[in-house]
């Protein structure tokens, strides 16, 4: 498989990468949401899209690129008193589910803090079809658990098979047909 990791951390990716590449897979990294949306663009125009990306949900780095999902982002966040988080991978996330029949892109989320996914941020196409909101008290519902990693769970011997399982997430729910 084909994977884009954006995660403004990425030495702290080495050892998941390593384990990827030794399973197989191609690995893209990239620091920041301007890049990575750069780069998802590129492979698909070249008609070699990757097989899921893989968001990192808190992040340091904000991108100009995404100022609609930024809005709608901060609000939400700034409702669930995390309003002075710099940036959120759910910006791109935001963009790629609303334009996830045009881009055939499936996508999941990786943090250590499952808690600032935040579900229905719009009303006529809430991500991943989540009609409940959920919030700092509300576990992530079971079906979509595989699509909001945390990664203190992501090792070296399971991280192929968690991917793999954010893939079949998006195959199963059908959300590109």
């Amino acid at each position: 498989m084909k994977y884009l990791i954006i995660d403004d951390m990425p030495a702290d990716l080495k050892l998941l990468k390593r384990a990827l590449i030794k399973a197989e897979n191609t690995v893209n990294i990239a620091q920041n949401l301007g890049v990575g949306w750069q780069r998802i663009e590129h492979e698909r125009n070249n008609g070699n899209p990757f097989d899921l990306v893989v968001l990192d949900l808190a992040l340091d780095i904000g991108s100009h690129e995404f100022t609609e999902e930024n809005a709608i982002i901060k609000d939400a966040l700034a409702g669930h008193h995390h309003g002075d988080l710099p940036a959120s991978g759910q910006t791109l996330g935001l963009r790629l589910w609303h334009r996830r029949k045009e881009l055939q892109q499936r996508y999941c989320y990786m943090t250590h803090h499952q808690y600032l996914w935040i579900s229905k941020l719009t009303q006529e196409d809430p991500e991943f079809e989540e009609q409940e909101v959920y919030g700092n008290t509300k576990a992530i519902p079971e079906r979509i658990s595989g699509l909001i990693l945390e990664k203190s769970d992501l090792w070296p011997d399971n991280v192929a098979g968690k991917f793999r399982n954010a893939w079949r997430v998006w195959e199963d729910s059908e959300w590109l047909r």
